[in-house]
């Protein structure tokens, strides 16, 4: 029996690196998983399915309310409720680094939509379903450039710091 059991936990930004990981770890506690990206999060399904543990993948815009919601009523279809949160979906791995002077609205305002609107989005789609369920935990992933910055990502750690904030 794991510590999980019974438990749907929805992952943002699901299907590969350290969500895939979340997700992995999340469905070896025994919960159901919700595998939520725009990268097609199959694989990640089929290797907690082959395990014997459940999950499903849906294609997931964070920046998108309307993609938000879908992704909490597909939970709720598959599942029947929805327990957990991780707000794990987030741009930096393709983030051109350069001097914050040098940095672009429209790079601003990618890194913000992902970052800190995903992240208020998602909670806003699932909250709901929590409060009837009585029970909700959010895990909202910020990182260590919230608290030290990161040089030529101004962007970037502007936005991990806003997701702590957000947190608390």
């Amino acid at each position: 029996m794991g510590r999980l059991d019974g438990k749907v936990a929805v992952v943002t930004g699901g299907s590969q690196g350290i969500g895939a990981a979340y997700c992995k770890k999340l469905a070896e506690e025994g919960a159901k998983v919700v595998v939520a990206d725009l990268v097609n999060g199959d694989n990640v399904v089929g290797v907690i399915q082959q395990a014997g543990g459940e999950a499903i993948y849906v294609e997931t815009n964070v920046a998108d309310e309307d993609s938000n919601m879908n992704m909490a009523a597909a939970a709720m279809e598959a599942f029947g409720r929805i327990d957990i949160l991780v707000a794990n979906a987030g741009l930096y791995t393709h983030l051109e680094r350069k001097p914050s002077t040098e940095e672009t609205v429209e790079e601003w305002d990618q890194v913000y939509n992902v970052n800190i609107k995903g992240v208020w989005l998602g909670a806003k789609a699932v909250i709901p379903e929590m409060k009837k369920n009585g029970y909700g935990k959010i895990v909202n992933i910020a990182s260590t450039a919230a608290f030290q910055g990161t040089p030529g990502i101004t962007r970037y750690a502007t936005s991990k710091a806003a997701v702590v904030g957000i947190t608390r």
